[in-house]
């Protein structure tokens, strides 16, 4: 066997690298194995560190969940932050038993048991009964049991706990993750370690075989030399080698080839060695660019700063645009530039004529460049032949190079563009390139003051809003020195702009309001209590401020607080004024309502007792009971004046508004006057014929009613009250004038305020609960309408009611409800108070009325709508007359069958009949008669088949 490899060099190389092939597989594969072996054991063990760790977390952020949902109940009340708290728990406590049966640790069961007994604590014991108190509105007690008790300490001691324990998993993960990566590391380096031994022993192998096969083949290169010299060799060695060195021996015409194929070997080694030195060559070359390259960009940073500092020192556009072209112009080696601010289109320019400016703004804006840069957003160059101007003493042509780089915000807008010019060269692409970046620089710098004045702009409107209120508001900090005060604090300080508060010191403002109020100390020690937040919640101060009108100031603090750290203390002056002197008024009018209801009750209490227990005669019975009337009457209107004062103030107060003309309703007013007063002289003057108003009838009564009755009351030795009826373009104005006592001057901004009455003896006399004109104001206002007063006092007074105008209204009225509905009644009269006083009447009984002063519109309306019956005048507008209008509707086989009703002065009865009409009234006459007689027409037409019923009429609900 030993002599079957000893014949074979081959198959002793053969054996050795088996062997040696085995030995390397074997370990690698074992090295292998202990690396997924090492490596599958440590992730298991970072897996189930990482599971407890996201458990730990979810345990906490439901903790934490539960603490919201808890404050939030106790912040707002609400039943739904209850609900999520109980799904919460339940979560909390199937998560407590799962972390029982994972996880057996001490550590882990020391956190189980401190866990556990918070929540048994907090679920079972504090949250019930902070639930409880909040329900009660005990928030006091919620805020004890989280300060005293210690509600809150424990909620943070049991988060700080888990998030302890959570830091603990983590450092356990962390150092499992070390481990890994020493082990990881130990078990590569054993695998490189082995993989060197393996190359040392292949070594030691490649040694012996040098030794075994090595030494006999130099010493047959030897003898090969020597053959190669010429020498004569007498001897072969090792001729009596089994093996193929004996065959070599034996065979040197094959030992001569293997030499030559050597020498062919080395020369392919020195041709790879000159190739190795080429590379290396070109290396160094690469190396020389890339230093020359970074010199370049070294350059190009050191102008960039420059540059960026020469920017970055001014917020003024004009100034920074002219700082901005200037240093572009000088780092880029240019002859001249400008810079173009694209929304507000301001333009800096270095080396620039005006003329050429205009040139640019008049026409780049609209050329296909800055279409271009806003498409491509990179910057172009443009060469062009230079200008005479640009030439100088220079005659030849040569050219020039205009840069166009634009610069965009960092929401790709075009914030502007600049414009760099060459005299005589042009940019290169990396120099366009490094001015773009620049750009960038420029648009920073841009972004910066637009951001700066967006700021500025904020400020002014913060500031403008602080003026615009009502309340004077100061701002100051914790030693008392004002940050910042409104223009309302500024009037209360007396001077002229709240600049000039901002940083006054503490004693310097103090002293100045000690001056102007009474109970100064009181005051002081109010704000010197808001700063050093000794106040209670909620509380204010009031105070009376001198002046040329006294004024009584409320006021009341609020620390302002950011980041758990006191600010300052904002104290807020609120002029309450006008709502002291309502609570006086309200004072007076109670002892005012007291005495008018008493007085009337006392009268009908006596005149009844001394009707009850004593024989009277009946005129004396009548006397009385007449009186008892007229108190009981008098207090009905008290006992009205109070309710409709609630339902205005309620919002109930309703209206049955319709279109009346206010000449009928002032008349009856004054009728009923006349007969109360026998020492006044009534009179109406009628200035217009625009007399229409839309309302309702009983409160436009009322306001009359209620101002010419204190024309009379407030003119107690009477005199002539005038009551003008007059127009302007926009509205109908009456004038209520009465020649009585005068209001005073300073009463008359508090006139139509509730329960207010005039200081004046001669008005106390008068009597009266200072509802009236309050009551009139609402109607008036509900309507539309404005009311006002002028008046001297002793000369009497001047009450103007104002309303919208309205042109023809029945007309229009009408019309606008034909859109919507049927029409029963069209009345066609020229006369426009009798068109009124009919539809008003036809109204009342439920008709739905369209009105017309000329027959040709009216002729047209009656064909589309068919109304049921026609009141008609024979004068009208326009070219048709009445039976003109009758001719034409009763030759008209859609209209023939309406009924007409002719309304004249003309005494025609007889060629009415004949043409027709159903009915003819001759003016005057009361309207009840037309209404009659349309009715009856409505009666038989139901007799024969056709029924008209008319419409319920609608009231009021006073």
């Amino acid at each position: 066997m030993s002599n079957y490899f000893r014949r074979s060099l081959g198959r002793q190389v053969i054996i050795i690298n088996l062997v040696f092939v085995f030995l390397l597989l074997a370990g690698m594969v074992s090295l292998r194995l202990y690396h997924i072996n090492l490596t599958n054991s440590l992730d298991q063990e970072i897996s189930e560190e990482q599971e407890k760790l996201n458990f730990v977390s979810n345990l906490k952020e439901n903790l934490n969940a539960i603490m919201f949902d808890s404050r939030g109940f106790f912040a707002f009340g609400s039943e739904t932050f209850i609900q999520r708290i109980g799904d919460k728990q339940d979560e909390i406590k199937a998560d407590l038993v799962t972390f029982e049966k994972e996880y057996k640790s001490t550590r882990d069961q020391e956190v189980l048991i401190n866990v556990t007994s918070f929540t048994d604590s907090y679920f079972n014991e504090l949250l019930p009964k902070a639930i409880e108190y909040r329900r009660n509105g005990q928030i006091d007690e919620i805020i004890k049991m989280s300060q005293e008790d210690g509600g809150t300490q424990k909620v943070n001691d049991v988060l700080a706990s888990l998030e302890n324990f959570e830091k603990d998993i983590q450092q356990d993960i962390d150092r499992t993750y070390s481990t890994k990566d020493e082990k990881t590391s130990m078990s590569q380096l054993i695998y490189f370690s082995f993989l060197i031994f393996m190359v040392l022993a292949f070594l030691g192998l490649i040694r012996m075989m040098i030794k075994r096969f090595g030494s006999p083949l130099r010493e047959i290169a030897d003898v090969s030399a020597q053959i190669t010299k010429g020498e004569h060799v007498s001897q072969i060695p090792y001729t009596d080698r089994l093996d193929e060195i004996g065959v070599l021996s034996k065979a040197f015409e094959k030992m001569i080839k293997g030499i030559q194929d050597n020498e062919q070997e080395l020369i392919a080694q020195n041709e790879e060695l000159a190739a190795q030195q080429d590379e290396l060559n070109e290396q160094q070359e690469k190396l020389r660019n890339a230093l020359s390259t970074t010199e370049q960009n070294e350059k190009m940073l050191m102008r960039m700063n420059s540059f960026i500092h020469s920017i970055s020192n001014t917020l003024d556009k004009k100034s920074l645009l002219k700082s901005i072209v200037e240093n572009m112009v000088e780092i880029t080696y240019s002859s001249k530039g400008l810079i173009w601010f694209v929304n507000e289109n301001d333009i800096a320019s270095v080396g620039v004529s005006q003329s050429e400016q205009n040139q640019f703004l008049s026409h780049f804006p609209e050329s296909g460049m800055l279409a271009r840069i806003e498409d491509t957003t990179l910057s172009y160059q443009v060469m062009r032949d230079s200008f005479v101007s640009e030439k100088g003493y220079i005659e030849e042509t040569f050219k020039s190079g205009d840069l166009y780089i634009p610069i965009f915000s960092g929401k790709r807008e075009l914030l502007a563009v600049m414009v760099i010019t060459r005299i005589g060269s042009s940019y290169s692409c990396d120099e366009i390139a490094e001015y773009q970046g620049l750009a960038r620089q420029v648009a920073l710098s841009l972004e910066k003051l637009n951001l700066y004045e967006d700021s500025e702009k904020q400020r002014i409107t913060i500031k403008n809003v602080m003026n615009s209120i009502h309340e004077g508001i100061q701002l100051i900090d914790n030693d008392g020195t004002i940050i910042q005060a409104n223009q309302k604090f500024c009037e209360l300080m007396s001077c002229d702009d709240p600049d000039q508060l901002t940083s006054m010191e503490y004693e310097e403002w103090s002293k100045h309001l000690k001056s102007r109020v009474h109970s100064a100390h009181d005051l002081i020690s109010f704000i010197q209590n808001a700063v050093h937040e000794k106040n209670e919640t909620g509380i204010s101060y009031i105070f009376e401020m001198d002046g040329e009108e006294k004024r009584m100031i409320q006021i009341y603090s609020e620390s302002l607080v950011q980041n758990d750290k006191k600010l300052g203390t904002v104290i807020v002056y609120r002029d309450i004024t006008k709502e002291f002197e309502v609570d006086q008024m309200k004072s007076e009018f109670v002892t005012t309502v007291s005495h008018e209801l008493r007085t009337p009750l006392s009268s009908v209490l006596g005149f009844t007792e001394l009707m009850l227990t004593r024989e009277l005669k009946p005129e004396r019975q009548k006397k009385y009971l007449t009186t008892v009337h007229k108190e009981a009457f008098r207090l009905t209107s008290l006992i009205n004046d109070f309710l409709d004062v609630q339902k205005m103030e309620s919002g109930n107060q309703e209206f049955d508004k319709k279109y009346h003309s206010v000449l009928p309703i002032i008349q009856d007013v004054i009728d009923i006057q006349r007969v109360n007063s026998d020492k006044h002289v009534f009179e109406i003057d009628v200035q217009t014929e625009k007399l229409s108003v839309f309302g309702d009838r009983d409160k436009l009564s009322q306001v009359f009613m209620n101002l010419v009755s204190n024309a009379v009351k407030y003119s107690p030795e009477g005199g002539k009250v005038l009551v003008t009826l007059r127009n302007n373009e926009n509205h109908l104005i009456i004038d209520i004038k009465d020649e009585g006592l005068g209001i005073p001057k300073s009463a008359i901004g508090n006139l139509f305020t509730k329960f207010y009455r005039v200081d004046n003896s001669d008005c106390r006399k008068i009597g009266g609960t200072g509802l009236g004109l309050a009551i009139v104001k609402e109607i008036v206002k509900v309507h539309q309408g404005h009311i006002s007063v002028e008046s001297n006092l002793g000369e009497g007074s001047t009450f103007t009611v104002m309303f919208p105008v309205i042109d023809d209204v029945y007309v229009n009225a009408s019309l606008t409800q034909t859109k919507r509905q049927k029409v029963d009644i069209i009345i066609i009269e020229d006369d426009r108070h009798l068109a009124g006083l009919i539809t008003e009447e036809l109204m009342e009984h439920g008709f739905h009325i369209a009105q017309f002063n000329t027959g040709e519109d009216a002729v047209k309306m009656v064909e589309e709508t068919k109304p049921e019956a026609i009141v008609l005048d024979i004068l009208l507008e326009g070219k048709m007359d009445g039976w003109q209008v009758i001719e034409s509707l009763k030759s008209n086989p859609i209209t023939k069958d309406i009924p007409i009703f002719i309304s004249s002065a003309l005494d025609e009865k007889q060629r009415g009949f004949n043409l027709g009409a159903a009915g003819y009234l001759i003016k005057p006459y009361q309207t009840s008669q037309l209404t009659s007689s349309i009715l009856q027409v409505m009666l038989n037409k139901e007799k024969n088949g056709h029924i008209l019923i008319p419409e319920e009429p609608s009231h009021t609900n006073d």
